[in-house]
């Protein structure tokens, strides 16, 4: 049997009913160097795309271990990884201007 190229790179995507979100693919494990994070790969109707790292507070503080300090870009926290929680994320980082939050990807070469 054939697996499909989303379950072989470890992506699947949700429906956002986001008239700004073209789509939103969640990187699922065995992806993930961290339990309790997901990267999230934001493509907008305008055509930029965008990837976000979101991580629960248990991740953080994982990550964090016995440092003073953590530092990195694109950080978002959500209370759970649930798609509800994911997409709330989403729609919160693009009312404050997603490129604060997100990597901005270069254009897919069709």
């Amino acid at each position: 049997m054939r697996r499909s190229t989303r379950e072989r790179s470890g992506m699947r995507s949700i429906d956002t009913e986001d008239e700004r979100i073209a789509s939103l693919l969640i990187a699922e494990p065995p992806a993930l160097h961290f339990e309790g994070s997901r990267d999230l790969v934001v493509r907008l109707r305008d055509g930029r795309r965008f990837v976000l790292t979101v991580l629960t507070l248990e991740a953080l503080e994982a990550r964090l271990g016995s440092a003073p300090s953590y530092v990195a870009p694109g950080i978002v926290l959500v209370r759970r990884l649930s798609d509800g929680a994911l997409l709330h994320a989403v729609r919160s980082a693009l009312d404050q201007g997603l490129e604060r939050f997100g990597t901005l990807q270069p254009p897919i070469e069709e």
